[in-house]
């Protein structure tokens, strides 16, 4: 059980820290948050018409609408643009609950990595890491690979959790590799 919790607490401070790299320091996902000009106007003019937090889809069918009226409202909108949008009405500058709830995650996700590790008999530090790897793919397919396909996400929102993948997953087979074939 040590050698979880150690493996795991220490994973998990190499996957914060990579995501600090990707997105502070080296900037990866800079092309997901693209800055606009006249973004005063676009926000007030959110602020005005939206008034619950939450993620849009605009235009959309409403809620309740029949399958035939959904079809209709689609094939008028094909051609016309879109936009998915989050809104928050209140921006908090508290980035300690994120980074705790960051940390805690990568600690988790690690502790099953682990427990799915361990359910294998003579592991390799090769099997380690494309296992490692493997999980890392999953993920990166599931969601942002996920969102390209079905919203058009453009490729450079993606490209960062890519690199995500590759690197932070890389180095996070490399630790177990090494960690979990210590007796």
């Amino acid at each position: 059980m040590k050698k979880w919790l150690v493996g795991s607490l220490v994973g998990a401070i190499l996957l914060f820290a990579w995501q600090f790299i990707s997105w502070a320091a080296a900037g990866l996902h800079d092309p997901e948050l693209k800055y606009h000009p006249q973004q005063d106007q676009i926000i007030n003019s959110l602020s005005t018409l939206i008034k619950e937090d939450g993620q849009y889809m605009i235009p959309r069918t409403p809620p309740g609408a029949s399958m035939d009226e959904h079809d209709k409202h689609m094939k008028e909108l094909v051609g016309k643009p879109f936009a998915v949008v989050t809104y928050r009405s209140a921006l908090e500058d508290n980035m300690v609950p994120s980074m705790i709830r960051g940390f805690l995650t990568d600690l988790v996700l690690v502790l099953l990595l682990i427990f799915v590790l361990n359910r294998r008999a003579n592991l390799s530090m090769g099997s380690i890491y494309i296992a490692t790897l493997a999980v890392g793919l999953i993920a990166f397919l599931w969601y942002p690979f996920t969102q390209h396909n079905w919203f058009q996400t453009p490729m450079a929102v993606i490209t960062g959790a890519l690199m995500d993948w590759i690197v932070a997953y890389s180095i996070l087979g490399l630790w177990l590799g090494f960690w979990l074939r210590r007796n």
